[in-house]
């Protein structure tokens, strides 16, 4: 069996084969990664900078009243920032500013599923 960051590395390749989205991170939500599409040193600090983003959305929606965060989506002149996850980990994905964001979230939430999956399936016992 394949290890798991490898497993995953795979389910982010087929998510930004042909699509618009141009990095993928895995992330755990206490801000350590898991893995990325594209290794570069500032990998942790995108970890740790989205988590701390999801952190934030749960407690502001919370307090307006509601307990189901979907996701988090920055956007900037050029590039857009999408993270979603699930109660363990985060896909946090960097997509071109022109990107069909229904498309990118439909496959955002199935590689989320995949991860999950991934992750149950190595740890159940």
């Amino acid at each position: 069996m394949k290890p798991i960051s490898e497993q995953i590395k795979e389910v982010l390749d087929e998510l930004q084969y042909k699509s618009d989205i141009t990095e993928s991170y895995v992330i755990r939500k206490d801000g350590l990664i898991m893995t990325a599409s594209n290794p570069h040193v500032k990998n942790h600090m995108i970890a740790a900078m989205s988590a701390s983003l999801i952190n934030i959305g749960e407690k502001t929606l919370n307090d307006i009243g509601d307990e189901n965060l979907q996701r988090v989506l920055i956007t900037g002149k050029e590039l857009q920032i999408v993270i979603m996850g699930s109660s363990m980990v985060a896909l946090v994905c960097a997509v071109e500013a022109t990107a069909n964001l229904g498309m990118v979230f439909l496959k955002m939430n199935r590689a989320v599923e995949k991860i999950f999956m991934i992750i149950k399936d190595a740890y159940q016992d």
